[in-house]
């Protein structure tokens, strides 16, 4: 085993970079070694993460960075003490867009693909994770009326999450008509545009004038917070899920005052890695029970996917992200020729 990482470490990888110009450039590297409680993968899959990754090149910056946290590859090394992972293992780790990653054991670092999992369909484990830790803090009883902003991927994993709560009615609320034909398929009771004449009136029919018992804001836009304080009811909840990046807007928070709305931040990190009785929902348990929600056919992430492309095309990949959401959603690139 020693002397096959010395083979590999005279290999070359690639990465993606992403400039301090925000100029997307595949890097050189030399494959990386692993250490105690670690193993190397070689990339099969990784799926880019729209929200955060181009939220992070709207920041100032000096340094280049290296996107992606959706990796799914084949373990081809182990380091001292990796007992769990051997070679050949198919897993999904945090490791960034690259021929080559190191990930530790460590169960919220890593998980098994369950062989009924496909490699493109395994990377949408973590943000799956994502979009379960903001449908369990929204906490969605039987009956009510709930509706979610934003139908990027983390909206629409959270769209099929929210669904099988068995709320009353489900909303998904988006600007391209694209993705909400698709929140349609995957469980949307209802789809609205908020840019289209009576928005606001069509919600308050749908729900009776009863209001929003429950809105997970998935698009990372505060602006949608001004109608989500309207559309709410009194006592009504909001999950801010979506990275809002440092973006700004001015409220008028009488309508949070007098309803008495709860706004409630939800940051998957934070979700912990450690059980508690109070809390057992574990970073690891969610990725692990997103795979196996897939690969059972409950979670349904094929038509999330709108292209599948060459490592060596990630700058196209991202602008289409950043350009044309009306036709790119889910962009997985592929690492393996």
């Amino acid at each position: 085993m020693v002397s096959e990482v010395k083979k590999l470490s005279n290999q070359i990888s690639h990465r993606i970079a992403v400039m301090a110009n925000n100029d997307i450039v595949v890097e050189e590297f030399p494959v990386p070694q692993p250490g105690p409680g670690q193993v190397l993968i070689k990339t099969i899959s990784t799926l880019i993460s729209a929200g955060t990754e181009l939220g992070s090149q709207e920041q100032e910056r000096e340094d280049k960075f290296y996107p992606g946290y959706s990796n799914v590859g084949e373990v081809i090394a182990v380091g001292e003490g990796v007992k769990d992972y051997g070679v050949g293992d198919r897993v999904l780790s945090l490791g960034q867009h690259a021929t080559h990653v190191i990930a530790s054991t460590q169960p919220h670092s890593i998980a098994r693909v369950p062989d009924n999992v496909s490699s493109d369909h395994a990377t949408f484990g973590v943000l799956g994770s994502v979009s379960m830790h903001g449908v369990r803090k929204a906490r969605i009883e039987l009956g009510e009326y709930a509706a979610i902003t934003g139908m990027g991927l983390v909206g629409q994993l959270a769209l099929q999450l929210a669904s099988k709560t068995g709320c009353e009615v489900l909303i998904a609320i988006d600007l391209y008509d694209a993705r909400l034909d698709i929140a349609k398929r995957l469980g949307a009771t209802h789809i609205l545009n908020p840019d289209e004449p009576g928005f606001k009136s069509e919600v308050k029919s749908i729900t009776g004038n009863h209001g929003l018992d429950v809105t997970i804001e998935a698009s990372g836009y505060p602006r949608s917070l001004i109608s989500i304080f309207d559309l709410s009811r009194i006592g009504g909840r909001i999950i801010q899920l979506g990275s809002i990046w440092h973006r700004i807007v001015e409220v008028d928070f009488m309508d949070f005052h007098l309803k008495e709305l709860t706004l409630v931040g939800c940051h998957q990190p934070k979700c912990p890695i450690n059980e508690t009785i109070y809390f057992p929902w574990t970073q690891q348990y969610n990725r692990r029970q997103i795979l196996k929600m897939i690969g059972d056919g409950r979670l349904d992430v094929g038509p999330l996917i709108t292209h599948r492309m060459p490592y060596q095309e990630a700058q196209e990949a991202y602008r289409l992200l950043r350009d044309e959401k009306d036709k790119a959603l889910g962009v997985i690139l592929c690492w393996q020729t």
